[in-house]
């Protein structure tokens, strides 16, 4: 079996984290998402994170810290997902590739249609996030 590398986004403003609902066209269609993408040949993760977050919403992302991997099968590949935080970014966000595009808290998250692999992602975000001191 295949195994892809994929970069997702965990874009954090004001408390709220970005997600985007995928096509209606195209694999798992209408679960949201964190936007990202494959990583290339010769392309560190942050950087192809970087690229993804241009083609996708057309920003130029500043990529913090790693959060969390993930494995799991989707449509016969072995989708390897690794999320990082993106905590600031330059230019409005435009959905070139999603249907839509919400702002809302984690915990609002976990209650959303969200796609499969992004789950163990979140979950781990939130543990971080309520790991850390308070301000």
């Amino acid at each position: 079996m295949k195994t892809i590398d994929v970069v997702a986004a965990i874009i954090e403003q004001q408390g709220k984290i970005l997600l985007a609902r995928r096509p209606p066209e195209g694999d798992q269609p209408g679960l949201w998402e964190f936007p990202g993408g494959k990583v290339e040949a010769n392309e560190t993760q942050p950087a192809a994170l970087q690229r993804e977050l241009r083609e996708e919403l057309a920003i130029d992302a500043r990529i913090g810290g790693y959060v969390a991997s993930h494995r799991r099968e989707v449509t016969g590949r072995m989708i390897h997902l690794h999320a990082w935080h993106v905590v600031a970014f330059r230019g409005a966000l435009t959905a070139l590739c999603h249907s839509a595009l919400r702002w809302c808290t984690p915990h609002e998250a976990l209650t959303m249609d969200l796609a499969p692999a992004d789950v163990p992602l979140l979950e781990a975000f939130i543990r971080a996030r309520d790991a850390r001191p308070a301000d």
